[in-house]
């Protein structure tokens, strides 16, 4: 132990450190801590010598900065000051003008990460020079990108850093979203080690829980302004904190910024309408981000502070002179919230069914030629919109225990939802798709939550006036609606199948055979439902 550093192998100093935390004597140990602390005056001489850079002396360094590393992990916590200069010196490389090799610069990395753990406070004044330094690294994508252990390194430290020390980083929190969104996006690719998306986990995290949201909300904001015009792509992951930080929000923290959350998810809303251009799945993509972090603020307000805030996002969504795709994006978050409040959604819910009969009836080809949406992707945007609405009613029906839907309200919606099975908006594959996986069942569930028989009726008629449509594919739509209803009816169907027969009797003579055959089967599945045999009608 008392030979010179320079003496010793690279290889003997961190197993010297290493085997010395298994020392036994109290005495001894003290001893060899002390030999051990001075050695890293030699070490630092080693980090920082000038010499032309060669594959030995850059070992060399290496290992003496691990060395350094190991050191601070088995005494830094107790004796911290020795420790002050390591750190100077880590920084010093980080943010040197001189070109450094990329195994160096991750082994100062790894040592800034150690020693920052360690110090704490002390390392505070480094802050102003390693901070821009480790975020200058840490936008040049491209040199992180060709060797993963620096990017690793990179990620270490400042994930150790944000931390230690939380409440000092707000001066370069706008580079640090910036930088860790756009990391997040990279190691999402498939070619990046689960290491380096679980290392970029931890320090969202960090930054979503450590972080007061009196300081993360403006940054957030800031940096969405920044990535919603350069890096979309990247907008997905700063959702990802801001979710995260509102979920870890009290009553009071969230009561005290919901105002400030709300003037923001307003404005984040708006990206399908302020990028008319955009890929609409890219579009989809990003909405469903913005909306979903939403959802998280939603599930802790009150029924008080929620109604007001659901009223506001309403407005919103049919203010004059906006796109009308804020009614896409309106729809799709009703339909989300619908999902997720369930019964008790339907104590908002009653101001949208009107817009939303309307919607239906303004997007069915067979009632209009007028394009709802100024846009060459008319037919895209109003399928989408069609499908929201549709789907938000469905769950309406679904989770209604209030007797949400009066002969009113039922008088509204039942022909703008049974009118959709003659909707071709789309083209076939679409109307198809549409009808069997959206229309049908929502309709369906109409028929459980009106529980009247006065209002199954005219439901019951309309939907076998359908049976008559010129087209064979609107036919063979109704057929399978009129099963799903008396599905969902059972034994209260027999109360409406006196009306049916008749229109069923026709089918089974239709021209077409596709219809036909399903007239059969839809019979054969009515006996099952009802329990009693129905070929003698017919």
């Amino acid at each position: 132990m008392a030979l010179p550093v320079m003496v010793m192998s690279e290889t003997m100093i961190p197993q010297v450190i290493t085997k010395s935390r298994g020392w036994p004597s109290i005495q001894l140990f003290l001893q060899q801590v002390t030999l051990l602390l001075n050695l890293i005056e030699d070490l630092l001489s080693i980090v920082s010598s000038k010499e032309k850079e060669e594959e030995e002396q850059a070992v060399n360094r290496q290992t003496a900065l691990y060395s350094l590393k190991l050191l601070c992990k088995c005494f830094g916590t107790n004796q911290q000051n020795p420790f002050v200069p390591v750190l100077t010196t880590a920084v010093d490389l980080i943010t040197g003008d001189s070109e450094e090799e990329r195994n160096v610069l991750a082994s100062a990395l790894l040592c800034v990460a150690e020693v920052t753990s360690a110090l704490k406070a002390l390392a505070i004044p480094q802050l102003p020079r390693l901070m821009p330094g480790l975020l200058k690294m840490l936008r040049n994508h491209k040199a992180l990108l060709s060797n993963e252990i620096y990017l690793l390194s990179a990620v270490a430290a400042l994930q150790k850093v944000t931390e230690t020390l939380p409440h000092f980083i707000s001066p370069y929190l706008l580079g640090i979203l910036t930088q860790i969104t756009c990391l997040t996006q990279i190691a999402s690719r498939p070619s990046h080690s689960s290491q380096l998306n679980l290392r970029l986990t931890s320090l969202r995290t960090t930054l979503a829980t450590k972080l007061a949201p009196r300081v993360l909300l403006p940054a957030v904001s800031k940096c969405y302004n920044k990535l919603v015009d350069t890096n979309q792509n990247c907008l997905g992951p700063l959702m990802l904190i801001l979710k995260e930080n509102i979920s870890h929000m009290e009553k009071e923290q969230l009561n005290s910024h919901q105002s400030e959350l709300t003037s923001f998810f307003l404005k984040a809303l708006d990206f399908r309408a302020d990028h008319l251009e955009v890929d609409l799945d890219k579009v989809s993509e990003i909405e469903g981000h913005i909306i979903n972090c939403l959802i998280v603020m939603v599930m802790k307000l009150s029924e008080i502070t929620f109604r007001p805030l659901f009223f506001k996002l309403f407005d919103w969504s049919k203010s004059e002179g906006q796109p009308k795709d804020r009614m896409i994006t309106f729809s799709r978050l009703a339909d989300c919230i619908a999902d997720k409040l369930k019964g008790l959604f339907t104590l908002f819910a009653g101001n949208l069914v009107k817009p939303f009969a309307d919607i239906l009836n303004q997007t069915n080809s067979v009632k209009t030629d007028e394009a709802f949406f100024d846009s060459k992707w008319n037919t895209e945007k109003s399928c989408l919109l069609l499908q929201f609405v549709i789907n938000c009613l469905h769950k309406i029906f679904l989770y209604d225990t209030h007797r949400f839907v009066s002969k009113e309200r039922a008088d509204a919606l039942m022909m703008p939802l049974v009118d959709q099975l003659e909707n071709m908006l789309g083209g076939e594959e679409k109307y198809k798709e549409r009808v069997v996986t959206h229309v049908i069942p929502c309709v369906a569930q109409f028929s459980v939550a009106l529980g009247d028989d006065s209002l199954w009726k005219p439901l019951n008629y309309q939907i076998l006036l359908k049976t008559r449509d010129s087209l064979a594919k609107v036919r063979f739509s109704a057929l399978l609606m009129l099963l799903e209803l008396a599905s969902k009816l059972k034994e209260n169907y027999m109360l409406l199948l006196p009306e049916a027969i008749p229109f069923l009797a026709e089918l089974l003579e239709d021209e077409s055979e596709e219809v036909e055959n399903q007239c059969q089967k839809v019979i054969q599945q009515l006996e099952v439902i009802l329990g009693e045999p129905l070929q003698s009608y017919f």
